[in-house]
């Protein structure tokens, strides 16, 4: 669904005279969209469900809560995994995520609603 969707909107762009810019796919920041953070909460998200996405429509792994003691390695290789779909098919992808101190795969965050703009969600295993 989030392709075909992406699809039309890009097919509508030239009649309608938008211009696109440099992210031109669906954004699904799971920290900013309540529907999403449940979705993840549920378990029924991933950071693999989102790179998947990506590969088709998706702009990356956006606002995504991960554990607080995660690795370098696991950092790293996140990052060359976006860097890797990024080559592949030729588009701008972010890797907008968020260590949560004190908090592991799996936990619920409780401090992310502080701000108007983001929403509490499970964090994320690497």
């Amino acid at each position: 669904a989030a392709a075909a969707i992406t699809k039309v909107l890009q097919s509508l762009a030239p009649t309608i005279k938008v211009v696109t810019g440099s992210y031109c796919g669906l954004m699904l920041p799971v920290c900013e969209d309540y529907r999403l953070a449940e979705l993840a909460a549920n378990q029924q998200l991933t950071i693999f469900t989102l790179l998947t996405i990506s590969s088709v429509c998706g702009v990356g792994a956006d606002t995504v809560p991960i554990s607080g003691d995660c690795t370098v390695e696991q950092l790293k290789y996140l990052i060359l995994d976006v860097v890797a779909l990024a080559a592949r098919y030729n588009k701008p992808l972010t890797c907008r995520v968020f260590p949560v101190p004190n908090l592991v795969a799996g936990d619920m965050t409780t401090t992310l609603n502080s701000s108007p703009y983001l929403c509490n969600t499970r964090v994320f295993d690497l």
